[in-house]
């Protein structure tokens, strides 16, 4: 396995692209991503293309902006195939989800990569579908289209166009490949574990019986009056089940103080056990880091061929100028001048804790390692 990889930025490929074709082509950013598409459509006629719009571009050790990031991926041994399809309503998304899964299913599957629109698909529901048609298959990791902090149109980019709502799944076949995942945020609980008494999809209304806002104002003090948006540096943990040993972090997407209630930007059922979370930007930049080690493994003996970072928005949003060194620590952890690319994103999917259970994340570096074995 083999990367080559570029950057599109005022109108110009550096370096210029090879003639060779690759069997895949990741490509991440906003308008010079779309500009760039139609360039990579021409040079590369029979190549599959999957990417999305961001909120901010990891590249060469750093966080960019305004730039499209390209890397051609050539294998040896390993088939590539893309599902993907339009989602007519949010309330689709796990349908939509579920077909795609089953006609990516296959006995020497060994990775799926799903990206997705972040505002016209339920991310978080399109995963649940996919996991369920390929369980107790885990291995899946991608992420939710971004648009900045602007929030008005993501996109997802494919051989044949550009989608504004569409489920893009890209299966890696093939018993040669060799993936490992990481996932961590950093994130630290506080305050007692609550129940989840009350809820209505990714609206919270009570917590063991108690108003949630109430609750979550109470506990952040004089934080509290800048919510929602300090509500991205007080996340909230949660285990869907009891059994699960791991949390998933969500983050508080508004407040709705006529119905009494937190919006967050993922579903919170029932039944689930909550706590609240904090981070210090030094413990944000070693959960990277931990992440990093997650998905490199064994790298001593042999280092990776290409690394996948996906973080999230709302860690940049915290990290603000110093987002450059979740980047760099990654880029130290695994083997040096590795290949990477990747982005900012509306959500992170991953295997939780990089060996459990595929979910979508909240504030979270995942990792995704890619290497083919001789």
């Amino acid at each position: 396995m083999k990367v080559s990889q570029h950057i599109w930025q005022n109108g110009k490929m550096t370096p210029e692209l090879p003639d060779e074709a690759p069997q895949l082509i990741l490509l991440f950013g906003n308008e010079a991503a779309r500009q760039a598409l139609p360039l990579l459509q021409h040079h590369f006629p029979e190549t599959h293309i999957a990417g999305c719009s961001t909120s901010g571009e990891i590249a060469q050790r750093t966080v960019r902006d305004n730039i499209a990031t390209i890397t051609l991926m050539y294998f040896s041994d390993t088939r590539i195939k893309v599902f993907s399809q339009e989602v007519t309503s949010p309330d689709s998304s796990a349908a939509v989800a579920e077909q795609l899964a089953q006609q990516a299913k296959h006995t020497d599957l060994q990775h799926l990569m799903m990206l997705t629109d972040g505002l016209s698909v339920n991310a978080q529901t399109a995963v649940q579908g996919i996991t369920t048609a390929l369980a107790p298959f885990n291995n899946i990791s991608g992420g939710v289209a971004g648009d900045g902090e602007r929030y008005q149109q993501t996109y997802t980019y494919h051989q044949d166009g550009i989608s504004s709502n569409r489920i893009l799944l890209v299966g890696f076949y093939g018993s040669r490949l060799q993936v490992k995942y990481g996932c961590y945020g950093g994130w630290k609980a506080f305050g007692p574990m609550r129940y989840v008494t009350r809820s209505e999809g990714n609206r919270l209304y009570e917590l063991d019986g108690q108003s949630a806002l109430a609750l979550y104002e109470q506990y952040l003090g004089e934080h509290a009056a800048d919510l929602p948006a300090s509500g991205q540096r007080f996340p909230l943990g949660v285990r869907y089940h009891e059994q699960d040993t791991d949390q998933v972090v969500c983050t508080v997407f508004g407040i709705d103080r006529e119905d009494n209630c937190l919006i967050f930007a993922l579903n919170i059922p029932e039944g689930s056990i909550t706590q609240l979370m904090h981070a210090s930007m030094d413990s944000l930049i070693d959960g990277a880091q931990l992440a990093s080690a997650q998905a490199c493994g064994d790298c001593a003996d042999s280092c990776p061929d290409f690394a996948l970072m996906v973080s999230c928005i709302g860690r940049r949003s915290v990290l603000q100028q110093i987002a450059d060194e979740e980047v760099e620590v990654l880029s130290e952890t695994l083997c040096q001048d590795i290949p990477h690319s990747g982005f900012y994103s509306y959500g992170e999917i991953a295997p939780i804790m990089g060996n459990g259970p595929c979910n979508l994340h909240n504030q979270t570096m995942t990792v995704t390692t890619f290497s083919e074995q001789e």
